[in-house]
């Protein structure tokens, strides 16, 4: 499921905030009511949306503040002014309303306007930001906020997981399906305990380069390195140029998917300790159940992490333990916690010995080496084992990449396996 799908309005341009009404989906112009109906349409397909805060209009949203339906009656004009009852409301905004503190989120936002306390649309501004900080019912996590990329680094992940399960365990609502209560905390403590990865800088770009054109590989236990972990790009990947790192925890037959994009400085700097120990570096941006064997290719939202997981089973990569700093070794120690383990995946040293020669006097037709890379589709094969190799199995042959590691990649060519498997244990034939 995207997290991050945002509405905008086709006249406006603004963003729009969502309301459920006897079941059903319905959208609102922004704090009041505006002049025009509201033609809701995908934020992508409109040029430069509105999103900022709903009180100051200058910074990015954080929270969506719930309140019941404000309303304001204007005497001189004799007209009742509709206000919203959600509020996307950014994080220095918030500050002022968690500390119930009326007079500085007023100033703040007046001051940015330009309207001076006594005038009458300073008086207005805070009778309406007194009904939504008195009246406010709760607060949920945006998604949807494009923010900065944050850099990883592999010595950051045990901090990045536990502001992860942290937020997790707040009383702050996430996005569906992540709110339920009892499988945010499993999830947390599932968390607490998985493996982390950390993939360096020259995997990730094989990772990139490979990604767009991985076809489909099924999800299985081979395939996953622990069947619960981590990873971490040191920059977003995939094709929305997102995607920052991956959590899978075990389901009943299958796994827990989701994706997250990074956090970055986009906030002054008096303001990003609060909201690193708050929020943290990860956002969730993609929430997924994926049963055994389901089939996921590299344009996925979540692809990137297959094709990683690829690469490595195809032993292009090895995971070697991080050196952590000493003080986070000794911060898990003073809270009875065991070692945080992060491994680096890197890509494996090539090896000095070099293949032989097809001349190397050996007789016959030798096959033409191909002069690019290249995958080849995952396929079924029929496996012989028991007595006599009597019996046969049918076995996942994972999508692999063919070809020297030097050779240059050629896009959309992919190897494609055609009919059946064969019993005796042949392969399919196959078709580029």
């Amino acid at each position: 499921m995207n997290l991050t799908a945002m509405t905008a309005c086709a006249t406006c341009r603004r963003v729009l905030t969502e309301h459920r009404h006897d079941g059903q989906l319905e959208y609102r112009h922004p704090v009041v009511e505006a002049r025009h109906a509201v033609i809701p349409v995908d934020a992508a397909q409109v040029q430069r949306p509105f999103n900022r805060c709903h009180l100051c209009t200058d910074e990015l949203p954080v929270w969506n503040y719930r309140t019941g339906l404000i309303q304001i009656l204007a005497y001189e004009a004799g007209a009742l002014l509709n206000y919203n009852d959600h509020w996307h409301v950014c994080y220095q905004c918030a500050q002022h309303i968690e500390a119930d503190d009326l007079d500085a989120l007023t100033t703040r936002c007046a001051a940015i306007v330009g309207w001076h306390p006594g005038s009458d649309e300073y008086a207005e501004l805070g009778l309406l930001y007194r009904g939504i900080l008195y009246g406010r019912e709760g607060r949920t996590l945006l998604t949807t906020t494009t923010w900065p990329a944050a850099r990883i680094t592999a010595e950051m992940l045990p901090k990045v997981r536990d502001r992860l399960t942290g937020l997790l365990r707040c009383t702050a609502d996430l996005p569906e399906p992540l709110n339920n209560p009892g499988q945010r905390k499993t999830l947390a403590s599932q968390l607490d305990l998985i493996p982390m990865y950390w993939i360096n800088e020259e995997f990730t770009r094989r990772v990139k380069a490979h990604s767009a054109d991985q076809p489909p590989a099924r999800i299985n236990d081979e395939l996953l390195p622990t069947q619960a972990g981590l990873l971490a790009w040191p920059g977003p990947v995939g094709d929305t140029g997102q995607l920052a790192a991956v959590s899978w925890t075990p389901r009943s037959d299958g796994w827990q998917l989701i994706g997250y994009r990074s956090i970055g400085s986009a906030l002054v700097d008096d303001l990003m300790p609060a909201l690193r120990h708050e929020i943290g570096w990860l956002l969730p941006i993609h929430a997924e159940y994926v049963p055994r064997r389901t089939a996921l290719e590299g344009r996925h939202p979540l692809g990137p992490l297959v094709t990683t997981w690829l690469l490595t089973k195809q032993q292009m990569a090895e995971a070697v333990l991080a050196k952590l700093p000493k003080g986070t070794a000794k911060a898990y120690q003073r809270s009875q916690r065991p070692a945080p383990d992060v491994r680096i995946v890197q890509i494996k040293p090539r090896s000095d010995t070099t293949a032989r020669s097809s001349t190397d006097g050996t007789k016959g037709p030798t096959r033409a080496k191909p002069d690019h890379r290249y995958w080849v589709s995952g396929h079924q094969r029929q496996q012989a084992h028991g007595p006599g190799w009597s019996l046969h199995k049918t076995i996942d042959i994972e999508p692999f990449l063919k070809g020297d590691e030097d050779l240059p990649i050629k896009l959309s060519s992919t190897i494609r396996v055609l009919g059946s498997a064969k019993k005796d244990g042949g392969t399919s034939s196959r078709e580029q």
